[in-house]
């Protein structure tokens, strides 16, 4: 329990270090061109291994993939980025019923590609939607504070998105789940370019 306890609260002081960062305008991103249609790819496999292991045993959940039948490039800090694909997929799967379906779906427009995450879990209320991403917020109280976490992972979500000049956002019915959408700026490129 104290080793539990104290690995949340060290990762609740670098939650607060790295939004301190970005309030103080001292969060660097590391851009490169990324293929975002892998990238999603290798964290839904990691969630896989995951939901396999002897960790979830007792479970049955199953991840669904929906992705691009091709590359799609952003410019993204990859550590981030993967941070804010972690949080919403450690989220699906604390809030996800015992045989409950995670889907990972991505579609892409002229200027962005769009990845949704969508659980069966509890839902969100309406009243809610909208301030979950605030700091330290929590939907209800007493059931965040059981299965951990600080309320933060949201909001740095919301901050790194936005610094990658993206957006991010939820959908949600009580009872049924909930989807989080995230667009990023979207990096057209010829063939030739690369040859």
């Amino acid at each position: 329990v104290t080793q539990n306890e104290t690995d949340r609260m060290i990762r609740m002081i670098q939650d607060l270090l790295h939004l301190s960062r970005i309030d103080a305008g001292k969060s660097e991103l590391d851009v490169e061109l990324v293929d975002i249609t892998e990238l999603l790819d290798h964290v839904l496999n990691r969630f896989d291994m995951l939901i396999h292991s002897t960790e979830y045993e007792d479970k049955k959940y199953n991840i669904e993939r929906h992705l691009l039948d091709r590359p799609a490039f952003v410019e993204i800090d990859t550590d981030r980025m993967i941070q804010v694909l972690d949080n919403i997929m450690n989220n699906a799967l604390k809030y996800s019923p015992d045989g409950g379906t995670i889907t990972g779906r991505m579609r892409q427009t002229e200027k962005a590609v769009i990845i949704s995450i969508k659980d069966e879990g509890m839902g969100i209320p309406k009243n809610d939607l909208v301030k979950i991403f605030s700091r330290f917020y929590r939907v209800d109280r007493a059931r965040s504070r059981a299965m951990g976490g600080s309320g933060l992972g949201l909001a740095i979500s919301k901050e790194v998105v936005e610094q990658h000049g993206g957006r991010i956002w939820a959908e949600s019915v009580e009872g049924k789940g909930t989807t989080f959408n995230l667009s990023l700026p979207y990096v057209p490129f010829e063939e030739d370019e690369w040859s």
